[in-house]
């Protein structure tokens, strides 16, 4: 009997392992099962991520080009001048078989600004690092505002009204990665006016009533860094762009102008968010017996600058303007943004300093696709109260 039970136990010590480990088995494998079961059950109970509306025209915008090459019949907006408020128009595109892209359109404001304009690219050259371009354009800006010139003018304003007209047509050249260099030629003319010619505001300023007729040259050269002109998470851009007015006709208005700029876009947490400085200054020369014309003068307030100000609330021979922002990644093409802008404009080119600023703070949304900006929603509050901006461009342009 002590020999069976021996024998007994010396089986089940054999056999134990493999049925131990086949219970396991079963156990891993009904555990893997019901872990399979409730996977499917959630997969099915979710519902797949859909962009909204305006992410899918994103998309479908940015692929098909970008909104730089558009093609048919199509609506534009803005694009006539800075205080038109919200414009509308028609507009066409078409892109020829040798890569020729042109574009017409039309705008109308509910201001009464109003737009015509032809522009035809060329197919791009030198291996793509070239771009040729020209124009046909009218402006009509019925009522404009107008402040007293300095840094420390009053808020009392009048109006006046521009009508621009131009033939003009330009070069953009890249011959490295980083580098950008730009001519212009253009004729333009400009037929101005005063509502009020008896006001006092309009004392000792040059060009009121003026309709100078200009050859208008001008030669630019960047170093820029940027993922996109019009929407950036990183890089820097340095860049100048000089300007010659040569008046054409009978009269005092010949000038040159100068605008410089930096910015740095400084990425945290792989972009997602993003502080952005800028600097922007621009400064006018003339010969003897020569001035600058009031509406062609530097200026700041709006939308595009100093956020704070109205449009064209300050205006002189020289000006300059700082800006810091801090974006952050909303959603898939929104970004929220916090921004401190500070500027002033001024008389003589020696008072280009950091003193006497007048500054605005404010918070906006803006939509955009990877490479431009196509519509921000901000609210700025400068010492002159609060403004609303709808602007369908980036900062500074």
């Amino acid at each position: 009997m002590l020999r069976i039970n021996s024998f007994v136990v010396a089986l089940m010590a054999a056999v134990a392992p493999g049925v131990c480990a086949s219970a396991a088995a079963q156990e891993a494998g009904s555990r893997a099962e019901e872990q399979a079961r409730q996977q499917q059950e959630k997969a099915r109970a979710l519902t797949p991520y859909k962009p909204v509306w305006i992410e899918r025209r994103l998309l479908q915008i940015e692929e098909a080009g970008g909104f730089a090459v558009r093609q048919g019949f199509y609506a534009t907006f803005g694009d006539i001048k800075r205080g038109s408020s919200i414009a509308l128009g028609p507009a066409y595109g078409k892109t020829f078989g040798e890569g020729v892209h042109l574009e017409a359109k039309a705008g109308y404001s509910i201001r009464s600004f109003k737009l015509a304009q032809v522009a035809l690219h060329s197919a791009p050259l030198a291996g793509g690092r070239l771009i040729v371009r020209g124009r046909a354009r009218w402006q009509d800006a019925p009522t404009l505002p107008f402040h007293a010139l300095g840094p420390d003018s009053p808020e009392a304003r009048t109006d006046y009204s521009e009508t621009k007209t131009e033939l003009s047509g330009d070069a953009a050249f890249r011959p490295a990665r980083l580098l950008r260099l730009g001519a212009g030629i253009g004729i333009e003319r400009f037929d101005t006016g005063v509502a009020d010619p008896t006001s006092s505001l309009f004392s000792g300023v040059p060009g009121v009533g003026a309709e100078p007729r200009y050859l208008h040259t001008r030669a630019s050269a960047a170093i820029d860094s940027r993922t996109g002109p019009g929407y950036s998470r990183s890089g820097t851009l340095l860049g100048g762009t000089l300007h010659a007015y040569h008046q054409r006709d009978d009269g005092p208005y010949s000038f040159q102008r100068f605008d410089g700029v930096a910015e740095q876009y400084v990425p945290v947490l792989h972009g997602n968010w993003v502080l952005y400085l800028g600097l922007r200054a621009s400064t006018t020369s003339v010969g003897p017996g020569e001035t600058v014309p009031f509406f062609l003068m530097p200026d700041l307030g709006g939308g595009s600058d100093l956020r704070g100000y109205s449009n064209y609330r300050f205006r002189d021979r020289h000006s300059i303007l700082i800006t810091a922002e801090y974006r952050w990644y909303a959603q898939e093409y929104v970004d929220g943004a916090i921004f401190y802008d500070a500027g002033k404009a001024v008389p003589d080119r020696g008072d280009l300093d950091f003193s006497g600023l007048k500054g605005s703070i404010g918070a906006g949304v803006r939509f955009h696709t990877p490479l431009s900006t196509v519509l921000r929603f901000e609210v700025a509050r400068g010492r002159e109260g609060l403004r609303l901006i709808v602007a369908f461009s980036p900062v500074g342009q």
